[in-house]
């Protein structure tokens, strides 16, 4: 899950499409994938200390590149990503 505040999104070293298997227990039998994940992807303004979420985007890694362009190289990023506190969607 992450926050946005520019229209780039940073995916680290693995792509959301990817059919290796996650280094997670299997659950049911089944080796869950990179490609099987849901995102999260919300986008933000950021105004001060305050933080005002505008969209809000949900998809499987499988389906990631469908909904949003892919980047690369290495470029400069100047975008604003902020951690979500641990404990963030506790009740």
């Amino acid at each position: 899950m992450k926050l946005q505040t520019a229209p780039t999104i940073d995916l680290g070293l693995v792509r959301p499409d990817s059919t290796e298997p996650l280094d997670v227990p299997m659950i049911d039998g089944r080796q869950i994938r990179h490609c099987d994940v849901r995102y999260a992807l919300f986008y933000g303004n950021v105004d001060g200390a305050i933080v005002t979420l505008t969209h809000f985007f949900l998809t499987t890694g499988e389906q990631f590149f469908t909904r949003f362009p892919q980047f690369g190289g290495k470029v400069l990023n100047k975008k604003l990503q902020i951690p979500l506190p641990t404990g963030f969607f506790r009740s």
